[in-house]
């Protein structure tokens, strides 16, 4: 028997093609999904390199937000200069003495610098005087000599540029002087009891001391202050005459056992 042929129609010839591209398809997706599986990654952009990991700050530092800085930071102040100026002045208080007829006055002046408005090292230079009668023996005593101190104060004051100084320092002094002592009846001749007269003159001595001051100064205008301190003085060491120590040191003080308190009363121009 003769083999028959079996013939499709155009229909069916379309579907047959539309299955075998639906297995193409298939497998491409397959391919894919293996390719990925096994780890093949597709190429892409270069990545930006990964942040450092975190380190913690040592304890001692201080952080401060950003936000903060405006407030925080401010501009860094310079330095006071080492020669803020330098000042000359005097002494009122021995100016008032001398115009009300005291038994003893100073007159004194002195120069002054001024370093970093805290530092004010000093020269003051004076003379002393006095005059004195005693009223029970009539005794007289006359001494006119110069003197000089040498020293540096200190600002104690808080807001040291404001203008107004709490002062305390030391001084040493120094004074070479000659005197005059009279006394009419002081002596009594013993036989004929007689009142002898008694009179030296230049007497001569020296005498080296030191002063703790303590004061304070204020501004008026411009250039211009005034100020007073306390000064207690101690002799450090001294040459007096055999007839004996003077009535008044120039520039010390009266002649009293311990401390010596004085003071001064200051008119001070800067320049």
């Amino acid at each position: 028997m003769p083999a028959q042929r079996t013939y499709r129609s155009a229909s069916a010839q379309d579907q047959s093609r539309n299955l075998g591209g639906r297995r193409l398809l298939s497998a491409i997706v397959l391919l894919i999904l293996l390719v990925l599986w096994s780890g093949e990654a597709p190429v892409c952009a270069a990545l930006p390199p990964a942040a450092p990991p975190f380190t913690p700050l040592p304890p001692d530092t201080i952080t401060i937000p950003i936000d903060s800085l405006a407030t925080v930071i401010r501009p860094k102040r310079e330095k006071p200069r080492f020669l803020q100026g330098a000042a000359i002045g005097g002494d009122l208080l021995g100016l008032g003495l001398k115009v009300l007829g005291s038994d003893w006055r100073q007159l004194e002046a002195f120069f002054r610098l001024n370093l970093f408005d805290e530092y004010y090292p000093i020269f003051e230079l004076g003379i002393g005087e006095a005059d004195r009668e005693g009223l029970e023996i009539e005794n007289r005593f006359h001494i006119r000599a110069p003197y000089f101190r040498l020293g540096c104060d200190y600002n104690f004051a808080n807001k040291k540029h404001s203008g107004n100084r709490v002062l305390g320092g030391i001084r040493y002094g120094f004074s070479s002087y000659n005197y005059d002592y009279s006394a009419p009846g002081l002596v009594t001749d013993p036989v004929w009891q007689t009142a002898q007269p008694c009179a030296e003159k230049d007497l001569s001595g020296h005498l080296h001391w030191i002063e703790f001051v303590v004061g304070v100064e204020t501004k008026l205008w411009r250039f211009v202050r005034l100020g007073w301190d306390i000064r207690g003085k101690m002799r450090i060491q001294q040459k007096a005459p055999d007839e004996g120590e003077p009535w008044f040191f120039p520039g010390f003080g009266k002649n009293t056992e311990g401390l010596v308190w004085g003071g001064s009363f200051k008119l001070v121009f800067d320049i």
